[in-house]
């Protein structure tokens, strides 16, 4: 089956970090924690190993049942709609158990009942895929035509799709034994070194002055400093934070080393040729388009050189560090209680539709978010994607900043495509992921142009297309970036072993491709790579970002074309989750991701609707 990081759609953690500027006690954000009851009660609920061993029966005797069956055609439609229902509800059991482990462990990384759970729930996770691995292998093995037959049954027509997806991987699955045994080593080996990361970068913390005051604070909140209108503040605090990762540099390197290898290893043990592969065949994507949307992008960073030239003059500074790219125009900018995020949100959200804005007020009626700003609470900010008898889950840490904001309205998108798709069978319920980002950022969209519509102050206009800009380049320009970095690190990796200053040297590079010469990039920033986590947990995730941020541009210029008309596509596109292919489902809106100038549009949409009303602003108030 298909499973999407037990159900929990990472976003990005690099540019919705949270502020640090106001006390939470002010903002009414510090009592909103979600109910996870839906769920279980505790860690220690009964509940959870009853499910577990339950489970392992379950799978046990599911296989007992079908094991043979597949492969040898000796099965009816009504007898494989059966198999696969009953996998579903055994792994959505499972997801149930890791979704609460990790919807715990979030809000307090320390948790040690929470790791143990995690650990648990993952061992769990390997022990059913072992034991139910016999269904993609054996339908792989299966007479084509015993399977024509099979997929073209009106019994079978929710899970259409997910056959053919499944048939589609045939020959890049191993026996069933060998997909055993991978699944037993990645416990003791890739999942070990991830969890040594994660739990290495966690336990970060940075300690210096702001403000006359000695703080000791977590990563989140030391990157939120890059928001702060003093210039050598930012400089420090990203020196210290970078550092950090350089001090800790022997232990990151040779586990991305490994990460990297073991990556490698699988590709090759699976047949598939290049690196970014694997994820292309998960995305059901050609690497055409994927290549097609990288050199797009990478021909159009002008648009950022421009942007932080005029960012420089704004500031009423030469030029630019890569530490101040994030800096505010304005020395105080506007801060947001809960209640008013909260109602600027759900306008924005009724401004577009009613039925939109009542998805999105359930979240806040029913609990289903968690904005605590804690001490051990996970950073960035994510959503879960509904099991069946569940909802979404939202989590992030408000601090009252504009960006908060944004990253509510984000989160809530995503929250709105999990109801969505709810009503499809669980194998087909998570967006596939190049356009799991899609109602978030149009989401994002809503909310900027609703504020747009109200600002009379040029000065709040000026600062909210930089933002705007600003939040645009780390989903389009920043992950291509990153993906480049990946590519090219994958790559090497099947010639040598990679060294911290090799890999700080090749960050360097695609640092300067983005950014040309319109900042100055310090030399701390190389080791950057180090901390964008997507790289050693789910290689070649980030292109993701890029592809439905510029999908987004699209819809959006549609949505303002077609008005009303545009709306029942939309909402076609969030409730098909991953029923058909990507090509197929923005097929529905006429777009053809094969074609160059399909992206080049969105990129030239950036320049309409951003950067020229903001030159033209700029040069209003001269």
């Amino acid at each position: 089956m298909r499973t999407q990081f037990c159900g929990i759609m990472n976003c990005l953690n690099d540019y919705m970090c949270q502020g640090v500027g106001m006390k939470t006690a002010k903002l009414g954000s510090e009592r909103i924690a979600w109910d996870l009851s839906a769920l279980y009660d505790s860690l220690d609920d009964p509940r959870i190993a009853k499910d577990a061993a339950a489970v392992r029966k379950d799978a046990e005797a599911l296989a007992a049942t079908y094991r043979g069956t597949l492969a040898s055609g000796r099965i009816t439609a009504g007898q494989l709609q059966k198999l696969m229902a009953e996998e579903e509800r055994i792994n959505a059991a499972v997801g149930r158990i890791g979704e609460y482990a990790e919807l715990m462990l979030t809000t307090d990384n320390l948790d040690q009942g929470a790791k143990n759970l995690v650990a648990k729930a993952q061992e769990l996770g390997s022990d059913i895929a072992n034991t139910l691995v016999f269904v993609p292998i054996e339908l792989g093995q299966m007479d084509q035509a015993v399977f024509d037959k099979l997929v073209a049954d009106k019994a079978l027509a929710n899970y259409r799709h997910y056959l053919l997806f499944i048939r589609k991987q045939r020959e890049h699955l191993l026996s069933e034994k060998e997909e055993m045994l991978l699944s037993k080593r990645d416990l003791t080996g890739k999942l070990a070194m991830q969890r040594m990361y994660q739990e290495l970068t966690s336990s970060f913390t940075y300690t210096m002055t702001v403000d006359g005051e000695r703080r000791t604070m977590n990563g989140e909140q030391i990157r939120a400093l890059r928001e702060s209108p003093d210039g050598r503040l930012r400089a420090r605090a990203m020196k210290l934070y970078s550092g950090t990762y350089r001090d800790n540099d022997l232990v990151i390197t040779n586990v991305f080393n490994t990460l990297l290898k073991d990556h490698q290893i699988e590709c090759e043990l699976r047949h598939v040729s290049e690196p970014v592969g694997l994820r292309n065949l998960e995305n059901e994507l050609d690497a055409d388009i994927v290549r097609t949307l990288s050199d797009v992008t990478v021909a159009n960073t002008d648009i950022v050189e421009r942007y932080f030239i005029l960012k420089a003059r704004l500031m009423h500074t030469r030029k630019l560090s890569l530490a101040d790219i994030y800096a505010p125009i304005h020395a105080n900018p506007r801060r947001y209680t809960w209640t008013e995020a909260k109602g600027i949100v759900l306008d924005a959200y009724a401004r577009f539709d009613p039925r939109a804005q009542g998805i999105i007020q359930e979240f806040f009626d029913r609990s289903w978010i968690d904005a605590r700003a804690l001490p051990h609470k996970s950073g960035g900010a994510f959503c879960t994607f509904n099991l069946p008898g569940a909802h979404p889950w939202v989590m992030m840490s408000f601090n009252g900043t504009g960006r908060d904001v944004e990253t509510m309205a984000h989160e809530l998108g995503h929250g709105m495509h999990g109801m969505l798709s709810a009503k499809q069978t669980l194998v087909n319920r998570d967006p596939i992921l190049p356009l799991a980002e899609v109602a978030s950022v149009f989401g994002e969209m809503l909310v900027t142009d609703y504020l747009l519509a109200r600002m009379k102050d040029p000065a709040e206009k000026i600062a909210l297309y930089c933002s705007k800009l600003e939040s645009a380049f780390a989903t389009t320009f920043r992950q291509n970036m990153f993906h480049r970095f990946e590519t090219r690190t994958h790559d090497l990796i099947t010639d040598h072993q990679l060294s911290t200053d090799e890999l700080c040297g090749i960050y360097h590079e695609e640092l300067v491709r983005m950014f040309g010469t319109s900042v100055d990039i310090p030399p701390y920033y190389d080791m950057e790579w180090a901390i964008v986590q997507h790289m050693f947990l789910w290689p070649f995730y980030v292109y993701a970002y890029n592809f439905a941020q510029l999908v987004v541009f699209a819809l959006y210029q549609k949505y303002l074309e077609e008005g009303d008309a545009f709306k029942p596509v939309y909402y076609q596109i969030l409730e098909a989750g991953s029923s058909m292919t990507p090509v197929e489902i923005l097929g529905l809106a006429h777009i053809d991701p094969h074609d160059a100038a399909f992206w080049q549009k969105g990129f030239d949409f950036m320049r309409t609707r951003w950067i020229e009303p903001l030159e033209e602003l700029v040069a209003q108030q001269k």
